[in-house]
């Protein structure tokens, strides 16, 4: 993957969870910059206006509805994304999904959902991804996690274990595609203010965390922000790991 100038003109971008959060903004953000985006989701009306939204920014936008549990069907998309863009040099998992409760009501088919959508397909997606991005002299990989990264949350146990998980697939990636100059991420946002993103731990509240404040919720476009920044970045440092937190107390306007 090349870029000059802060452009990703001529740039291949895969983004999962596009049609909404973080996903995409980040979808978009990268648009602005000028890659060429296929946008994957589920709901057929939302991938149409995600990738008009894209499109408006003068670049191409490639639809792809797929079911991320399905894995069996990555492999084929990720290969399609690259035909239809001309390659690939940019992956952003910023799609996930959660299966609240406590791990005795957790049923095994909810675990292995969320085992396949948050760790496997980023996972399946990646090792699809990469071999594009080597030819091609480089590239990003940007596995979006969570707080619940970072700690486990009771109610939680399927997300924050898949989460606790991507933090070692992305270090496994990051050494394996470091010597051909592929580049790969972690990030960790704190809440986001989206009606279904990134784990907020309000909502699993134990008695000695304090409630909610909206002060305390990020843009997502703030985390996109952030990614097309990795993006367009001469890949000097290279940055493994991120957390992203939101202004608090004495810091918000």
């Amino acid at each position: 993957m090349t870029s000059s100038g802060g452009s990703l003109r001529g740039v291949g971008a895969l983004v999962t969870g596009a049609t909404s959060g973080l996903g995409r903004a980040v979808a978009v953000r990268l648009a602005q910059a000028g890659a060429d985006v296929a946008v994957l989701g589920r709901g057929e009306h939302d991938l149409g206006s995600a990738a008009a939204q894209v499109e408006s920014h003068g670049v191409r936008a490639v639809p792809l509805r797929v079911d991320l549990a399905d894995t069996e069907r990555l492999d084929e998309v990720v290969q399609l994304a690259a035909t239809e863009l001309g390659g690939l040099g940019i992956l952003v998992n910023a799609a996930a999904t959660d299966a609240p409760g406590s791990a005795e009501e957790l049923s095994v088919q909810d675990w292995q959902r969320v085992v396949a959508v948050n760790l496997t397909a980023p996972f399946v997606l990646a090792r699809s991804a990469m071999p594009h991005m080597r030819r091609g002299g480089g590239g990003l990989v940007v596995n979006v996690s969570s707080v619940a990264g970072r700690r486990g949350w009771a109610g939680a146990s399927a997300y924050c274990a898949t989460k606790f998980a991507l933090t070692g697939l992305t270090q496994s990636l990051a050494a394996e595609g470091r010597a051909d100059g592929v580049r790969v991420c972690v990030v960790y946002p704190g809440a986001m203010a989206t009606s279904w993103g990134t784990f907020d731990p309000a909502q699993r509240r134990e008695p000695d965390l304090p409630a909610h404040d909206e002060r305390q919720s990020l843009d997502p476009d703030v985390v996109a922000d952030l990614i097309a920044w990795m993006a367009v970045s001469p890949g000097r440092p290279v940055l493994n790991e991120v957390t992203v937190t939101p202004l608090l107390e004495g810091g918000w306007p």
